[in-house]
């Protein structure tokens, strides 16, 4: 009896230190993969940014460029160049049938393209938890806009007033007074590059104000969808359409979509 006493106290110890020592080993390779999971979530602070976008506004689209530098580990100094077209609510295309030409819009006098260069802040409203989260982030930025407005060429019909079912088409600068700038004689518009030499400028200041989701999964690595409004304010009215009120200052809605880099 007592031999077999002392075999089941050393199997009862040799099993409890069995599990144990398992017991053991198991917390240390959970509390390194704790670790080893910590570290991985680790966000490191990269001081500046580059990224590149394309946007679709309320009155057309573009494509802008942004630079970044933390200013504290909040917020960031961000400069942007921005260049968009701009198109007035009024703009109605009309086709030619059986011409081949390029449609028109009646009516309108320039082709706007504007330039925005701007200065300002990028503040994090929150942080990504891990990876896999979203930071949000709140831009506010002001500073100097340019329109290119270039002048409207049409293409006019002149009928042969012998055969009338004979004529020529001549390439002209658009101008409302003229009795033969109506879509009774205007068979499509001339290229886009024509008039670009008789450009017009005008200077204003523009104020944007946007939210930012950023989702990138990796450290280094930009990609970010920004909603907001942009409100552009000129010397004066640009004259873009004809027998309609024209605009001295914009607000417009915009969807931006960007990608980019950091480093340190």
């Amino acid at each position: 009896m007592r031999q077999v006493h002392s075999i089941i106290t050393f199997l009862f110890f040799t099993v409890t230190g069995w599990f144990g020592a398992g017991a053991f080993a198991q917390e240390n390779i959970n509390a390194n993969i704790s670790d080893s999971k910590s570290n991985n979530d680790v966000q490191l602070l990269y001081r500046h940014e580059r990224e590149f976008g394309v946007l679709m506004h309320s009155a057309g689209w573009g494509f802008n460029y942004r630079t970044c530098k933390h200013v504290t580990g909040y917020k960031k100094r961000v400069i942007e160049f921005e260049l968009v077209t701009l198109s007035h609510p009024k703009e109605i295309k009309i086709q030619v049938p059986d011409i081949g030409t390029k449609g028109y819009y009646y009516g309108k006098q320039f082709d706007v393209i504007v330039s925005r260069t701007g200065l300002g802040y990028n503040k994090v409203i929150t942080g990504k938890s891990d990876r896999r989260g979203v930071e949000l982030r709140l831009l506010t930025m002001a500073g100097a806009c340019l329109a290119f407005a270039k002048p409207i060429y049409v293409n006019i019909w002149h009928q042969d007033p012998v055969n009338p079912t004979f004529g020529n088409i001549t390439t002209e600068k658009y101008d409302p007074s003229n009795p033969m700038h109506t879509p009774a004689y205007i068979v499509g518009s001339a290229g886009y590059f024509t008039g670009f030499t008789e450009m017009n400028f005008f200077p204003g200041i523009f104020y944007k104000m946007g939210l930012s989701f950023e989702h990138s999964t990796l450290d280094d690595d930009i990609k970010l969808l920004e909603v907001g409004f942009v409100v552009d304010a000129y010397y004066k009215t640009i004259p873009m359409m004809a027998n309609t009120q024209n605009n001295q200052v914009f607000l417009n809605l915009y969807l931006n979509v960007m990608i980019g880099k950091k480093w340190f």
